[in-house]
């Protein structure tokens, strides 16, 4: 009886118990949206200061980013949305995010 009442203890206590586990792994296409849109960011920025070697390195890497999608596979929504995540970031740690950013999208 010991034993039965045991069991149905440890088996409801186990059945009550969940795990979950959060992955905060981004899709290839999402980690894609974010380079485009900081591309876009930084690319707006060099032609503002006058960096126009820098402008079409930027450009070429975006174009390069959007050749593996079809036209307007991103909407205006989705860009606009990652467009403004970035803004709120460089606005808390300034160019240093934006380096980093373009450092993992690629440009050397």
């Amino acid at each position: 009886m010991k034993n039965i009442m045991l069991f149905i203890v440890m088996y409801f206590s186990f059945s009550v118990l969940k795990s979950e586990i959060t992955i905060k792994a981004k899709s290839p296409e999402d980690k894609d949206l974010s380079c485009i849109t900081l591309l876009k960011i930084a690319s707006k920025q060099s032609k503002e200061n006058g960096e126009m070697v820098k402008y079409e390195k930027l450009k070429k890497l975006k174009k390069s980013y959007l050749s593996r999608y079809a036209n307007n596979h991103f909407s205006d929504k989705d860009l606009q949305l990652k467009s403004n995540e970035h803004n709120l970031k460089i606005k808390e740690k300034g160019m240093r995010y934006i380096n980093k950013g373009l450092q993992k999208c690629g440009l050397k």
